[in-house]
């Protein structure tokens, strides 16, 4: 597990924390057949220790961010979000701002991808052809903005709206896109021939969803799933 917050990041005592982390400790509650078990990993790394067989499944990801040539399946989607452009509110600034990024700064995190750079994640072409400095946490990039050291970052919704809430003191002053730099359906990649299958974990993720389960766990982090 990386850090890709609010679904999964460390906390400064080392622990796992996000909506994974919470999610895994429902799974294991609510069946006995399977543990399941978080393992460290990296964003820019995780498919290296993949094929390195330190993991079978990796929670709260997409295909297409690096997964197309792997031997895997995929669940279900069980949730919906996406990344905005944030800047700082200024008098007379709109949605106009985030019409045409020439000539702005962008800020990043390593080993994302991003629609506006079709997905490739590699750093030379993100710093070089997109002007994005890449960094290792949204929090730092929303800093960032607010101390006028980037002119745009792109930043999970689900994680602008739980920062500020936890960050009161920031409402107001920072302009949220209306577009999104991408929208994401979130699946389980799992390894193919692996048990618990990709059905198995479907029919976990729809009981537990009718159970009531998961509802409190997307309100805690806000994420909109009402799709």
């Amino acid at each position: 597990m990386d850090s890709f917050p609010p679904y999964h990041d460390t906390n400064s005592q080392g622990d796992f924390i996000g909506v994974d982390p919470d999610m895994i400790k429902i799974m294991n509650q609510f069946q006995s057949k399977y543990e399941f078990v978080i393992v460290p990993t990296s964003a820019r790394r995780r498919i290296e220790h993949f094929k390195d067989n330190r993991y079978d499944m990796y929670m709260s990801d997409q295909l297409v961010w690096g997964w197309q040539s792997q031997p895997v399946d995929t669940t279900d989607v069980y949730s919906y979000g996406g990344e905005k452009y944030v800047a700082l509110a200024q008098d007379g600034r709109g949605q106009e701002f985030f019409d045409d990024f020439t000539h702005k700064n962008l800020a990043g995190v390593h080993g994302y991808h991003y629609g506006l750079a079709n997905f490739i994640n590699d750093p030379e072409v993100l710093e070089n052809k997109y002007n994005m400095q890449l960094s290792a946490t949204h929090e730092g990039n929303l800093l960032k903005v607010v101390n006028k050291r980037t002119d745009i970052a792109i930043v999970t919704q689900a994680y602008i709206s739980h920062w500020l809430l936890l960050h009161p003191q920031y409402q107001g002053k920072l302009l949220i896109s209306n577009k999104w730099d991408q929208q994401y359906n979130l699946v389980m990649i799992i390894r193919q021939g692996i048990s618990p299958s990709k059905y198995e974990l479907n029919a976990l993720i729809n009981d537990m969803q009718s159970q009531g389960l998961l509802a409190p766990l997307w309100k805690k982090y806000g994420i909109n799933n009402s799709h």
